[in-house]
């Protein structure tokens, strides 16, 4: 339920959705003007709306800016909170985060010089001196005043270097140009962390409850990012077949409920390939739905190829760890390794990869093994 999203539309090749959680703010917004009328109503919640369309616009800055380095945009969403734009990775290079990360301010920097410049057109210099009037108006020139207001705001807020934020991913790619990838995240995640308990005790200070909310989104998803790059630079380098199991048990499409459960007493794994009478690979059982099965009273008759998962991705020995993990996101915990003709090679356990990976490359430092000749006489 948490994750449902109304999309809106395509713009620019990118979907754009709206979390289900935005019509409570919209909700929000009514309930707190009705004392004042269905006027004020609708003029706040259209301001509302023109927040969030400087919100999409800053976003889409971000997605156009990274398209210009070969970085696809898988989507952007709007919450109550703000807008997510998820890149489908963060350029590696530091100059060339540092422009996607400004990207989305620069744009809210624009809208505001476009809208001071259309009031002083208007007004003319006397506009400026009653801005704090004018704002609270319900009228053109109030709305066009506190959507300037507005996105110098959204301008200041996210360039504070708090790791995930626009600042302080600015403040990542300026330590990266000094640093290595993963200690400029580290060093980005822990200040962001800061900003965030700070955020969180003046906004509690002033019992102001969207700030918290937001202080903690902050500091959860900065924590995320930081475990993510470090597990990234571990695998940077390696191969599926270095990390893979080699020679995993597998199960036949055709074994019946009863005996998957009784040869599973012997299997440590908590998934298991399922192969076709050919050989090749149609799925992968995990244990869970076994036990599913059993709990539900499911036939026994009923065969490993009609529990398994056939969405599980195969992926080949030769793929780079990290591209599968980026292209997969961890959604599934073990991946069949199979060759051309998709005959099974090996097993990718992601709950294990790391340490596996360490040992391949150990075992690549160790000299190479001389085969030794004794002279008998």
């Amino acid at each position: 339920m948490f994750e449902r999203r109304l999309k809106l539309g395509t713009f620019f090749g990118i979907g754009l959705y709206v979390h289900w959680t935005f019509a409570l703010l919209i909700g929000f917004v009514a309930l707190s003007e009705q004392d004042d009328g269905s006027a004020a109503i609708a003029f706040h919640i259209l301001l509302l709306l023109g927040v969030f369309l400087c919100v999409t616009l800053h976003e889409y800055g971000h997605a156009l800016a990274a398209r210009r380095f070969g970085i696809p945009t898988i989507d952007i969403t709007l919450l109550p909170i703000g807008g997510v734009a998820r890149l489908q990775r963060m350029p590696r290079i530091a100059w060339q985060e540092l422009v996607v990360a400004v990207a989305g301010p620069a744009v809210n920097v624009v809208i505001a010089a476009g809208l001071l410049v259309g009031l002083l057109a208007v007004g003319g210099g006397g506009v400026l001196k009653s801005i704090a009037g004018l704002s609270s108006e319900m009228s053109v020139m109030g709305f066009a005043i506190t959507m300037l207001a507005i996105n110098m705001m959204l301008v200041l807020f996210n360039m504070i270097p708090a790791f995930p934020m626009d600042g302080g991913r600015v403040l990542r790619s300026l330590l990266a140009m000094f640093t290595d990838y993963r200690t400029a995240t580290f060093f980005a995640s822990r200040i962001g962390l800061g900003c965030a308990l700070l955020m969180a005790g003046v906004a509690i200070y002033f019992r102001t409850p969207i700030p918290v909310l937001i202080s903690i989104f902050i500091a959860y998803a900065g924590m995320a990012e930081a475990r993510q790059v470090d597990m990234m630079e571990s695998v940077r380098g390696l191969r599926v077949g270095d990390c893979m199991v080699q020679y995993p048990t597998a199960i036949a499409m055709d074994t019946p409920l009863d005996e998957v459960a009784e040869r599973w007493q012997a299997v440590p794994s908590s998934s298991l390939p399922v192969l076709a009478f050919s050989g090749l690979v149609v799925g992968v059982l995990n244990l869970k739905d076994v036990i599913a099965a059993i709990d539900a009273g499911t036939a026994i008759n009923t065969t490993a190829g009609q529990l398994a998962d056939h969405n599980v991705p195969f992926v080949r020995a030769d793929s780079e760890l990290q591209n599968v993990l980026l292209d997969t996101g961890g959604r599934h915990r073990q991946m069949p390794v199979v060759d051309e003709a998709g005959r099974l090679l090996g097993l990718l356990d992601l709950d294990s990869m790391l340490a596996r990976g360490s040992i391949a490359r150990h075992l690549a430092q160790l000299p190479q093994a001389v085969d030794r000749f004794d002279a008998v006489s």
